[in-house]
């Protein structure tokens, strides 16, 4: 997957994230470095805060892990570069690669003698759902994007978000999410089994979403879909999962109120969800924002039919595998969820089969691989001038 190195050494590579806690971004780097490994590759991670659960899994995979343990203040940001800075002198690395905003902003503020490459996952910087300091550190960003070599989006309406922000439009790449179609696969003893845990029987309807509590995922709007499908459709259940997704939460209230009482199921967040999506008979997502959506993603890898809001990229992640409907509309939500349900098994089971090849087909955790084992090759040990350099990437998107 990537070129040999002159000297015959692995290629190095710094990533620099804010957290090694579970998420989007977090889960994406783990798959990179266990796709592009030893002895070709050399991974070194720093995450700006405590190590969260997936460092581990990094070092697993063959990572050297180092947590900064810094606090969000101007004084930790100085120091943070300082830190950085001196790692970065001590290993060596042939590029630093950054992942989220905070990250972004130190990488600008402490690497200055070797290629940086910055990554965007966001594509919505709507006030209400973020936190001002978030918003600062993107405008800043902004002000020092002249900075990285090049500027990884793993959306196209993360990359125009950020092109209105003033990001230069030159500099962008766009690498979409890679999902693992082996670890997220149609397995129908695990559907039987969490079935049989849940006591469904075969002709129970169950639909279900995997995302943390969050207003970005609208789990408000999950809800109010839930409540109309419910009374549309008797066989229909729901399960939602993820971190907050429990039932002594009080935004989830509602789910043990008429007419969704004995009829949800809270499971929080879970190690074994590829086993759980094979028990849906059809993945909802209701997200309000999302770049390239993870959850939708590996859904549609184990084989499910899946409806989703129009947040991000979501449509072209789907296609024609499934429907979209507008963001904030419970009600069409719910509409384009009855009609997949009230198909017969077998078309449902072959929308399913088409979202799966398509996810095979163009958005791989191979062909995410391919894509940044070529961005790496391209950009180590280069002295090329960076316009040039970012212009030649951009020529060659990711595999799609």
């Amino acid at each position: 997957m990537s070129r040999v190195r002159e000297d015959g050494g692995p290629l190095r590579v710094c990533h620099v994230i804010t957290t090694t806690e579970r998420g989007g971004a977090e889960t994406q780097l783990l798959r990179l470095v266990e796709a592009l490994g030893p002895p070709r590759y050399q991974h070194q991670v720093v995450c700006l805060r405590p190590e969260g659960e997936l460092a581990a899994p990094l070092r697993a995979a063959g990572a050297e892990v180092t947590a900064l343990n810094l606090r969000p203040s101007l004084g930790a940001l100085r120091g943070g570069a300082r830190a950085l800075r001196r790692i970065v002198a001590q290993s060596h690395p042939h590029l630093v690669q950054t992942w989220l905003y905070h990250a972004d902003l130190l990488g600008a503020l402490a690497v200055w003698d070797r290629p940086l490459v910055w990554g965007l996952r966001n594509s919505d910087l709507d006030l209400s759902r973020h936190a001002w300091t978030t918003r600062a550190v993107a405008r800043a960003c902004a002000l020092l994007s002249w900075r990285p070599w090049v500027i990884v989006a793993n959306s196209q309406a993360g990359a125009l978000l950020h092109q209105s922000l003033g990001y230069p439009a030159q500099k962008m790449l766009i690498i979409p999410n890679g999902f693992d179609c082996e670890r997220y696969r149609p397995d129908q003893a695990q559907r039987a089994r969490r079935r049989a845990e849940l006591g469904l029987s075969d002709d129970i309807l169950l639909v279900g979403m995997v995302a943390r509590l969050d207003p970005a995922k609208d789990h408000a709007g999950f809800l109010d879909a839930a409540r109309v499908l419910a009374g549309r459709l008797p066989r229909a259940r729901f399960l939602l999962i993820g971190k907050g997704v429990t039932a002594d939460n009080p935004a989830l209230a509602g789910c043990a109120a008429p007419p969704l009482a004995g009829r949800f199921f809270l499971l929080g967040p879970r190690q074994d969800v590829p086993a759980w999506l094979n028990a849906l008979d059809l993945y909802l997502q209701s997200s309000l924002s999302e770049g390239m959506p993870n959850a939708l993603g590996e859904a549609m890898a184990s084989g499910v039919p899946c409806v989703a809001t129009d947040a991000g990229d979501t449509r072209i992640l789907l296609g024609d595998c499934g429907l979209v409907t507008p963001i904030g509309q419970p009600y069409a939500l719910a509409e384009a969820a009855a009609l997949v349900l009230d198909l017969p098994a077998a078309l449902r089971a072959g929308l399913g089969a088409e979202a799966r090849e398509r996810v095979r087909k163009h958005f791989s955790l191979e062909s995410m691989a391919r894509a940044f084992a070529r961005l790496y090759g391209e950009l180590s040990g280069t002295t090329s001038r960076r316009s040039t350099r970012a212009a030649h990437l951009r020529s060659g998107q990711a595999d799609q």
